[in-house]
Order: C-alpha cells, then sequence, then structure tokens
C-alpha cells in the first residue's frame, strides 16, 4: 500500500513539474529571432551563427502583399526580435508588427546610412547591395546585445567580419558590373539599382517598385536604345521574354529573394548568383566589354 501510495505521489510531483515547465516563459536563449524575408535571414545568420533559432516569415511571393496566418502570428508575438525592412516593403505585415512592442522589433528602413548610388532613394531592396547587407547585420548586432547582454560582444565582432568581408565583396561585385557599364540595361523592378549601380551601371525601370504593368509610354521610351539586357524576376515568365524582345532586348530573371538558393545558403552565394544570372545576359551582348578588362 505504501508503494502504490508512493507511486501516486511520484507521478502527481511530475506533472506538476510538467505543468510548470509548460507555463514558464521561454528564456531569452531559447527564443526565435523571426525575419520578414530570406536575404534578411542570411544576413541574421553571419551575427547569431547557430547560436539561436531563425524563422523566416514569407518564404515565397511578394513581400508587399503578405499577410501572416494564425501560427505566424503567434511567432511574431513570441519572438525575441522581430527584423522587418518596414511598410515600404512588407505593408500588409506593417500592420500586425505595429501591434508589437517597440523593443521585440527592427524595422531597418527607419534607420541606418545605407548607400542608394544609382538607386532610387525610395526604393527599400537594400539588402542588393553589399555594403548596405553589412550596415543591416550591424542593426542587427547592436540590437541583439541590448536584449542579450552577455553576447553583445561576440555579435559585434560577427558584425565587424561580415563588414570587413561585404567591402571585399562590393569591390569584386563593382569591378565585374562595371567592365557592363555602357551596356543597355532594362529592368522590371526598380530594386535592381541597388545592385548595378555602386558599379556605375545605370538601369532603367519599366515600373515604380515593380508596381503597375508595363506601360506603352515606358516601352515607347526604351526602344531604339541598342543590343541589351532587360532583367526580370524568377521565375522567367513569358510576359518579360516578350517585352523583352519587343524592345530587342536579350532576358534574363534574376532572384533577389533568395528563393533558388539551397537551404545552407549564404548572403555571399546570393550576391554571387546574382551576378551569375545577370552574366548569363550581359556576356551574350556583342561588343561588351570583357569581363576582369577593368583597370
Amino acid at each position: 500500500m505504501s508503494v502504490m501510495f508512493f507511486l501516486k505521489r511520484l507521478s502527481l510531483s511530475l506533472c506538476l513539474v510538467l505543468l510548470a515547465a509548460c507555463d514558464r516563459p521561454a528564456s531569452t536563449a531559447d527564443r526565435e529571432l523571426v525575419v520578414s524575408i530570406r536575404p534578411l535571414a542570411l544576413i541574421a545568420r553571419e551575427i547569431v551563427g547557430a547560436d539561436m533559432p531563425l524563422r523566416v516569415l514569407i518564404s515565397s511571393g511578394d513581400p508587399h502583399h503578405y499577410a501572416p496566418n494564425v501560427s505566424a502570428r503567434a511567432a511574431l508575438e513570441r519572438a525575441q526580435l522581430v527584423v522587418w525592412m518596414g511598410p515600404q516593403l512588407e505593408s500588409v505585415l506593417a500592420r500586425q508588427a505595429a501591434l508589437l512592442p517597440a523593443e521585440q522589433q527592427l524595422e531597418l528602413l527607419a534607420s541606418g546610412s545605407y548607400e542608394y548610388q544609382g538607386a532610387a532613394a525610395t526604393d527599400p531592396h537594400l539588402w542588393l547591395r553589399p555594403r548596405n547587407a553589412a550596415i543591416i547585420a550591424a542593426q542587427i548586432a547592436e540590437r541583439l546585445g541590448q536584449l542579450q547582454p552577455q553576447q553583445a560582444e561576440l555579435y559585434r565582432s560577427r558584425a565587424r567580419d561580415f563588414s570587413r568581408a561585404m567591402a571585399n565583396q562590393q569591390k569584386v561585385l563593382d569591378r565585374a558590373l562595371w567592365a557592363y557599364r555602357d551596356v543597355p540595361i532594362v529592368v522590371t523592378h526598380d530594386a535592381y539599382g541597388h545592385f548595378f549601380g555602386s558599379a556605375g551601371v545605370v538601369t532603367k525601370a519599366l515600373s515604380d517598385s515593380g508596381k503597375g504593368g508595363h506601360g506603352a509610354r515606358a516601352l515607347l521610351q526604351l526602344q531604339g536604345r541598342g543590343d541589351g539586357c532587360l532583367f526580370g524576376e524568377v521565375p522567367e515568365n513569358d510576359r518579360d521574354r516578350q517585352t523583352a524582345a519587343n524592345l530587342g532586348l536579350r532576358y534574363a530573371a534574376l532572384d533577389p529573394l533568395a528563393e533558388r538558393l539551397p537551404a545552407n545558403a549564404s548572403y555571399r552565394d546570393l550576391v554571387e548568383q546574382l551576378l551569375a544570372q545577370a552574366r548569363s545576359c550581359l556576356a551574350e551582348v556583342p561588343d561588351a566589354t570583357p569581363v576582369g578588362s577593368a583597370g
């Protein structure tokens, strides 16, 4: 009888322990870092390494129109930190972000001295330029350091290392693209100015920030520019291909949201993939200066 009584007491104690564990808030170390889009995850991973769970909200589709479902809203509420660009990009997500405490979110477009050379000053796709990626990483490191003081110096050290790596990658990218500065380049999205602009390559957008159609007036203005490239967005589609044909341009699709990269990819992989996709078209343009001939 005493054995049965002991077992019952032990079972009750275990249940109470489990219930207490379920009710206890997750520790700071256990809580997720939530980011809106995959390129931000690639940058954030440079700061947190494997030390912190990281969740991407928008795995595919247009960030402008993404609305979080029940599961995503729960993830936002319990996240240690939510990193997003701002309402200029994730306009629908902004409604949910407005419900979060200020210290629980990092709106990247609200701060930071970003570079806009060759890009529209209002375009939010800043991560397409390595030097801007370094600025984003520094902001993530600083905010996480405030939330986890014991890890602050580690995060800052990783951000400094990433910044040095991105300064070098920007030089490599600019040198590769500089060779095509005289090639006519038309883009379906203003965002690509961030990728090409630092190298002095001028892009002409068919529409403002990818919104709206390829207007007849814009198409007329772009006709007769000579043999060049029209860059759209993955997946490739017949509409952009036909537009390129009408303008006498070659066509290729870029992947600014890193949708085609493998799961273990890095931010460097994103930049290298974009460069390879751009070169697949630019290298076919007759009389283009060979890559690497820049002084």
